[in-house]
């Protein structure tokens, strides 16, 4: 089989690159350590048993990370740590001999000649016999942190093996009797202290940053060598179909704040500057990238499942690959997060999906460590599967005539930023091109931005660029939530420049009732519509074409809170019901506001008439809009003829005569006219009967318990299982007594409180 341009393109990377280690060790002289630690002294070498035991003496039980968290738990980490004031180095005679070794450990590394590597002190750590520190991961504190230095002081001990694992290689480093051991290793290996069986280990801990910011360079390079990587993007970028991207695979793990072409790890730094050479000769944009990887195999348990933590200081991480026989890849998906170009720009809000035709890898992900991983046992089709997620770096290649469509679909705040850019320095034609080039994809990608500042450039673009198609595409994905009183003078250069029938097209389209349906309020929604007035208020100031904006909006905002209320009357249940319609109190209330604000007297007047034509349906919305508004503000909002309506419903509702004791009558509320309901309304209807034995089989007792269920009846449901069907008994109780007093006691209580508001006109 034929390889593909992107295959030939990782091979010619791995036969080029040559592999560094992730970890390097050396040993060293202890002449030029000179350390003294308070409560103890000057520390001799080799450290003695005796002065061991005095640093414990002083020293306290070392804590890890986890997550936000810092935790202290002897089963993953069990060690001494000296406290760090107490513990003083001469750094100029120290440095005689650690400026040596840290210049043989950046080679064996990987690092290039002109980086600049140095370390911080983090801790002095004294493991005694039987203590450890289960499998972790050290957290990058810094942007220049790359890794993590131990320098493990002469002592004798046995076990304390320090072992560093990445993907499926081990590396095992043991202390040394009469000289100084150094290991340095990448910062996302995972690493762990094998318990000490006697002895003292004792080591001073450094965190290790690449601090030149001196860009990496492929030093000799076979001219031939990059002329063929630059073949193969151009043969992978080629043909009319060709993928937008080439995404190659990094072999280590970057954080956000870390991820820098001067700080690349390993042989990651080659691969990165040989594919940037490739990139300048096959006209190619280049970033360096942030990658998730989510990987689903067919498993299955090799044997009974035993998990192993590994923590670090900030993260525990769980591996669960040594449980399980992975056969083959069901499916992968990778998705970019993160990235800086070549420039040092950054772009840390990503959420671009690649597909497997545009990645490739020196390193296959399966061959490291995952940072989760979750088995499934067998369901049906799929069978037993073992998700994986990776952590990875990448260079992501693409075109350069493509640029803006690229980096569009990863960041449509990028793209309303480069328009505005173009429209302002005069290329208004450029720009339109640009815009153009968005509409296939703009909907979705621009629908998942919502922050305020997208939202006022883009509406901004929108009126600038003068075409109304064009306008109407790069707003189209808004939703009418996203609006507030900052967006009403660009609302109103809309109208101004494209007419009332351009924004009432495009306000449908930002209409929640377009979107979803009704079953319940929508809690985002009611809560822009309790900030419309002081939009209404901003559009009212801003002009003539701001007013008709506000009608539009008031418009579609009425028609989603009629829709609401529809929907909460038919509601079955009484108590979500009441809850929906008077959460549905204060988005009725803003209307009337805005309403009143911009002039719409018929959507006021509709309003009124909704509060007082429904019944005792919208009696608990109608109270709680008098409770929301100021009696001040009910004259103007026209709630002084709900208020009368309230009251004159409440008092005929206090007027019913009180159930009787003896009263067990239940009306059941409307809905399926099935015979099974028929014979149950009977049954709640006769005011003498408490009890019914009803014979049915499974279903007809299911759709009964529904029923009484879903409208909340004072009825128990029980099923004797004895005979064939087996019967259902229902039983009327005490409850429905209950409830009608505490239901006349809120309507006592709401007659109170409109007889204590005061409508007096407020003077000012």
């Amino acid at each position: 089989m034929n390889s593909t341009a992107r295959e030939r393109l990782a091979a010619l990377l791995v036969n080029d690159v040559k592999k560094s280690g992730f970890s390097a060790g050396r040993t060293a002289p202890t002449g030029d350590l000179h350390l003294e630690v308070q409560g103890v002294g000057t520390i001799k070498l080799p450290v003695s048993q005796a002065q061991a035991r005095q640093l414990c003496a002083i020293s306290r039980p070392a804590r890890y990370g986890q997550g936000e968290r810092t935790l202290l738990d002897k089963r993953v980490r069990d060690t001494w740590e000296v406290p760090k004031t107490r513990v003083k180095i001469d750094e100029r005679r120290w440095n005689q001999t650690l400026g040596p070794v840290l210049d043989q450990l950046k080679s064996e590394l990987g690092f290039p000649v002109s980086s600049q590597l140095r370390v911080e002190f983090h801790s002095m750590l004294v493991y005694a016999p039987g203590q450890f520190f289960l499998p972790h991961q050290d957290s990058e504190k810094d942007d220049a942190m790359v890794g993590s230095v131990v320098v493990g002081l002469p002592s004798a001990f046995t076990g304390g093996a320090l072992e560093i694992r990445q993907g499926a290689e081990t590396v095992t480093y043991r202390g040394s009797k009469k000289s100084l051991s150094f290991v340095g290793f990448f910062s996302d290996c995972q690493h762990q202290v094998k318990p000490v069986t006697s002895g003292y280990r004792v080591v001073l801990t450094y965190d290790l940053l690449a601090v030149s910011e001196t860009l990496q360079m492929p030093g000799e390079v076979d001219s031939e060598l990059i002329g063929k990587l630059a073949g193969c993007l151009e043969e992978h970028f080629g043909t009319p179909d060709a993928p937008e991207h080439l995404v190659f695979l990094l072999d280590h793990q970057y954080t956000p704040r870390a991820l820098s072409w001067s700080r690349l790890k390993g042989a990651d730094g080659r691969s990165a500057t040989l594919l940037e050479a490739a990139a300048e000769r096959a006209d190619c944009e280049v970033v360096l990238a942030l990658v998730d990887v989510h990987e689903t195999w067919s498993a299955y348990e090799s044997e009974p499942p035993s998990r192993s933590y590994r923590h670090s200081r900030y993260n525990a991480i769980e591996d669960d690959g040594e449980d399980y026989d992975v056969e083959e890849l069901i499916e992968s998906d990778i998705t970019l997060h993160a990235w800086i170009d070549r420039s040092g720009t950054r772009e840390s809000d990503l959420a671009l999906f690649v597909g497997d035709n545009e990645v490739c890898a020196s390193t296959p992900s399966q061959s490291l460590e995952p940072y989760s991983s979750e088995y499934e046992g067998y369901m049906g089709n799929w069978g037993n599967t073992l998700d994986r997620w990776y952590h990875r770096g990448a260079v992501v290649l693409w075109p350069r005539h493509r640029a803006f469509v690229v980096r569009a679909k990863a960041s449509p705040t990028w793209a309303i930023d480069t328009l505005t850019a173009q429209i302002h320095t005069g290329n208004l034609e450029g720009a339109r091109n640009m815009a153009t080039a968005l509409a296939p994809f703009w909907d979705r990608e621009a629908g998942r931005v919502t922050t305020g500042a997208f939202i006022s450039s883009a509406l901004s673009v929108a009126q600038l660029i003068e075409e109304p198609e064009l306008a109407a595409m790069l707003l189209g994905s808004f939703h009418l939530e996203m609006l507030n009183h900052t967006h009403a003078k660009t609302l109103s250069a809309l109208v101004d420049s494209y007419g009332e029938a351009w924004m009432t097209t495009l306000v449908a389209q930002w209409s929640p009732v377009r979107r979803q349906h009704y079953s319940s309020t929508s809690e985002s929604t009611a809560a822009w519509i309790a900030t419309l007035p002081q939009l209404c208020e901003a559009l009212n100031q801003a002009g003539g074409a701001g007013a008709t904006a506000a009608q539009l909006l008031l418009a579609t905002a009425k028609s989603w809170t009629c829709e609401a209320i529809e929907s909460g009357l038919k509601e079955p249940s009484p108590s979500r019901r009441r809850q929906h319609l008077t959460d549905l109190g204060l988005p009725v209330a803003a209307l009337l506001r805005s309403a009143v604000i911009v002039g719409a007297d018929s959507i006021r007047n509709e309003l009124i008439a909704l509060m007082c034509s429904g019944g005792d349906g919208v009696l608990d919305c109608a109270i709680a809009v008098l409770r929301t508004t100021p009696p001040t503000h009910w004259q103007i909002t026209g709630l002084r003829l709900v208020k009368a309506y309230v009251r004159f419903t409440v008092e005929g509702l206090l007027a019913v005569a009180q159930r009787g004791d003896d009263d067990w009558s239940i009306p059941l509320p409307p809905g399926c006219r099935c015979d099974l309901c028929s014979t149950l309304a009977t049954f709640l209807g006769d005011p003498a009967q408490t009890q019914l034995e009803w014979p049915l089989r499974q279903d007809g007792r299911a759709h009964v318990h529904h029923r009484i269920d879903a409208s909340e009846l004072p009825v128990t449901h029980q099923t004797r299982r004895t005979g064939r069907p087996y019967t259902l008994v229902l039983t009327k109780t005490d409850a429905l007594f209950e409830r009608e007093r505490q239901e006349r006691y809120r309507f006592e209580t709401q007659l109170a409180w409109l007889d204590g508001s005061s409508e007096i006109t407020n003077p000012g």
